[in-house]
């Protein structure tokens, strides 16, 4: 009988443990850097929700499976190679479930004043050669804490990478005179599309919560949350209904319309194809 896969960590379940091999952490100025290596032979829960953003280079290691949600940003199964880049912003929920023989990694921790407090977008598997080279140099230099030699060539990378980041990933939206969905508008769609998930919601009525016009709109909200408007109410759908199928005992049918499905039918569908078993099997293999 096929098991459904575990799914990625969201607060319902115990959270599972890191088996770490090797961490070192060491603090640059005003920037934290922490590299490590974890064990993955058994499902492993990585979580973040900080007031500072997290840039995370993926050194080496093989991963079978990795699978990401953001709170406000993209999800779905991204297995990292080298030279990859996570970046989460401050104040945004991530959670993965990685599995596999290792995983060798810098994470380094950016205050969000030291960007001027811009927002910076969520990214997975994301490619900049700069901070990649600069996370792997500060990993080996952080190696020899006693060297002075090796203090100052860190201290230089690390205010490189501020630099970098002001450039290329906060004051280049700012300069491009684009509007961006704030912290505050982000919440606010959040929580409207939430709260309201069996209501049919319109690009125009979205746009108006953040007094927007709908022809930017589309686009900054995908900026924002990484997602099309469209794909994040279905994903928030779906999640809704696991937790309904798990926690209560509302027919199937109800628990379609409750979430904002037009038909059972169409429910039934999008849940198996995303999930891989329909929402009654779903709900059999959870509760044993």
């Amino acid at each position: 009988m096929r098991e459904t896969p575990l799914q990625v960590w969201d607060g319902r379940r115990p959270r599972l443990p890191r088996a770490v091999v090797r961490r070192r952490e060491a603090r640059i100025g005003r920037i934290g850097i922490v590299a490590a290596t974890e064990n993955l032979r058994a499902a492993t829960d990585w979580c973040f929700e900080e007031e500072h953003h997290t840039i995370v280079a993926h050194l080496d290691g093989r991963l079978d499976r990795m699978d990401c949600t953001f709170s406000i940003g993209p999800s779905g199964r991204a297995i990292p190679s080298r030279g990859d880049l996570w970046i989460i912003p401050a104040g945004c929920r991530y959670a993965a479930l990685a599995q596999g023989e290792h995983a060798r990694f810098v994470e380094l921790t950016i205050p969000a004043t030291m960007l001027g407090d811009t927002p910076i977008k969520a990214r997975v598997r994301h490619r900049d050669d700069f901070l990649f080279g600069a996370a792997a140099r500060l990993s080996d230099l952080i190696e020899r804490p006693d060297d002075d030699l090796a203090r100052m060539a860190a201290h230089a990378i690390a205010d490189a990478v501020h630099l970098h980041l002001r450039e290329h990933h906060a004051s280049r939206n700012a300069r491009a005179g684009k509007r961006r969905l704030s912290p505050a508008d982000l919440t606010i769609l959040a929580g409207a599309i939430g709260d309201q998930l069996d209501t049919h919601h319109s690009l125009s009525s979205l746009a108006a919560l953040v007094d927007m016009d709908v022809r930017r709109f589309t686009a900054a909200f995908t900026d924002g949350f990484g997602l099309t408007p469209w794909q994040y109410i279905l994903r928030a759908r779906l999640e809704q209904a696991t937790h309904l199928l798990h926690e209560t005992d509302d027919r199937v049918t109800d628990i379609a319309l409750a979430v904002g499905f037009a038909t059972p039918s169409h429910f039934a569908t999008t849940f198996a194809r995303h999930f891989g078993v329909p929402p009654s099997r779903y709900r059999a293999v959870q509760r044993r």
